[in-house]
């Protein structure tokens, strides 16, 4: 069993449920109280040095701070404090609160790790952009609405963020790109055995189209067409069957083993029987 595994059947029931609708009420409360006294945002800033001086508040105070403070700005604050907290219901949905917890915490603790360590001053950007960047990897075809009329898949703009933020990395100093790298960890650790397993899969996906797809007949090529490349190993779903159904790698399954959403999140982790067998551990 995985180590997330363990850790949720252990500790999953200190798990922040509606983590998310927390943060964004802080957000809401900062905002009106930045209404009346704006200078009280300097107080609850990420600063390395005012924490080692003993402001310890704002290791906290920071995940509060609201996109803007401007009253003029008001609009399109609202429009994203409720659009991250869309995500977050979502991820927790998809997830559970323990995982959750988990991937925004690793978030909150290294971006802290790394303002304290380089003396850069820390924000929840970057963090919210991990958010996000989950969010259109695990709902790529969900379609949204950019500025209220223009009808767009999620997965393109999670592209789009993603270009943003390495042009980011490469074009700011050194105080951004650590503070990129420590907000986005937690993306790496969530889904980097998934986007390699796709890498792989695109591989041997391209070897299969020139061994299968491709008979030659009197030396002329012929095509095949309805060739599924997705099967789920539970329900045996493939995307002939619902071209509107994602497929997934389960990285705690053995071997390259694909799944569609309905029972991405709900099998019984495969493990190869021809490995070496260890003693289980115990609860």
């Amino acid at each position: 069993m995985k180590l997330m595994d363990k850790l949720e059947r252990k500790i999953g029931k200190y798990a922040i449920r509606n983590l998310m609708l927390y943060i964004i009420l802080g957000n809401i409360a900062v905002y009106l109280l930045c209404m009346f006294n704006t200078s009280l945002v300097f107080y609850l800033y990420l600063d390395p040095h005012a924490v080692l001086s003993g402001q310890v508040w704002r290791l906290i105070t920071f995940l509060f701070i609201p996109p803007s403070v401007s009253y003029t700005q008001l609009f399109m604050v609202a429009i994203s404090l409720y659009f991250y907290y869309f995500i977050g219901r979502m991820l927790e949905n998809q997830w559970g609160a323990f995982r959750f917890n988990v991937y925004y915490f690793i978030g909150v603790i290294c971006t802290i790790a790394v303002s304290l360590t380089f003396k850069v001053t820390g924000s929840t950007s970057y963090l919210n952009e991990s958010l996000f960047l989950a969010f259109a990897t695990l709902f790529p075809e969900m379609q949204v609405l950019l500025f209220f009329f223009i009808p767009i898949k999620v997965k393109w703009m999670g592209i789009i963020a993603a270009a943003l933020m390495i042009v980011q990395f490469i074009t700011g100093d050194w105080g951004t790109k650590l503070m990129i790298l420590a907000s986005f960890l937690n993306y790496i650790l969530f889904f980097g055995p998934i986007l390699w397993d796709k890498i792989k899969y695109g591989r041997r996906k391209e070897q299969y189209f020139k061994k299968v797809n491709y008979r030659k007949e009197g030396g002329k090529g012929k095509i095949i067409q309805d060739v599924a490349f997705h099967r789920c190993c539970i329900c045996g779903k493939t995307e002939k069957d619902d071209p509107n159904m994602q497929f997934r790698y389960c990285s705690q399954c053995d071997g390259s083993r694909e799944y569609c959403m309905d029972h991405l999140y709900d099998h019984v982790h495969y493990k190869d029987p021809n490995k070496t067998w260890t003693p289980p551990q115990g609860q």
